[in-house]
């Protein structure tokens, strides 16, 4: 039985990733409430993780610790780094952690799951970029700072788990592949320090933020609905990775 591990930083995401099955169960491993889908041969393991590498890390280690995963996969949002439309998929071919001008250890995605998620993904004709990925430990808020991490580190996709993930990986020795949605893009801010929201005295600040700059709602909605998209996308990802399984082994 292969067991694909998909890891999923919030619930938006996991509820998208989970629309692409039938039915899904609940199993608990070390604590953690996972969605189990099921197919002949495969089954789909969605783990919710929290936001960021230190929750991603905690999370891989203590769901590999207790549970056997074939592969390991990092999956939700991301922002563009390059020329893409909001919900197009990226596939990530490698990924390294950024904090500022450091720099941490390149992680590379196993190359034949590269190809079968490319295939699946082909197979539907969603749109699609192949290349490096970006995890940073904080929301990167200003087009100015996304374009700043673009030209120093390149890549096509930005996000705050994938690396931590890969890392996990490779000490277990298992293969790791990234393919996320697109929710926002390089050349455009985020309406709001989202930093604020992943500390739980911050929600106040966020809360006033909110309504001392009654414009940030404009920009929420438009995110809202970037979001949505992004989600959809993420659903017919899924989908056409699930029917390719029935077909074809993955990896």
């Amino acid at each position: 039985m292969t067991t694909i591990g998909v890891f999923v930083a919030t619930r938006w995401e996991l509820d998208a990733v989970r629309r692409a099955f039938g039915t899904t169960e609940a199993r608990v491993v070390d604590g953690i409430r996972c969605l189990v889908a099921c197919q002949a041969l495969v089954e789909w393991w969605i783990i919710p993780m929290g936001v960021g590498p230190e929750r991603a890390t905690a999370t891989a280690k203590r769901v590999l610790a207790a549970q056997r995963l074939t592969a390991v996969w990092s999956t939700g949002f991301a922002c563009a780094l390059g020329p893409s439309g909001i919900g197009d998929v990226l596939i990530g071919t490698q990924v390294i952690m950024e904090n500022g001008a450091r720099a941490g250890s390149l992680v590379s995605c196993a190359p034949g799951m590269i190809d079968w998620i490319n295939a699946a993904v082909h197979a539907q004709g969603l749109p699609m970029r192949h290349g490096g990925f970006v995890t940073v430990p904080r929301v990167v808020c200003l087009a100015e700072e996304k374009r700043e991490i673009a030209g120093r580190a390149g890549g096509i996709g930005l996000d705050m788990e994938s690396a931590a993930l890969g890392v996990v990986a490779s000490e277990h020795r298992i293969p790791f592949a990234i393919v996320r949605t697109v929710s926002d893009l390089v050349n455009e801010s985020l309406p709001l320090d989202f930093n604020l929201f992943l500390r739980p005295s911050g929600w106040a600040k966020g809360v006033f933020a909110c309504l001392a700059h009654p414009t940030a709602l404009i920009g929420l909605n438009r995110l809202r609905v970037q979001s949505q998209v992004a989600g959809a996308q993420l659903t017919a990802l899924y989908r056409a990775c699930a029917e390719r399984a029935l077909r074809e082994e993955i990896g």
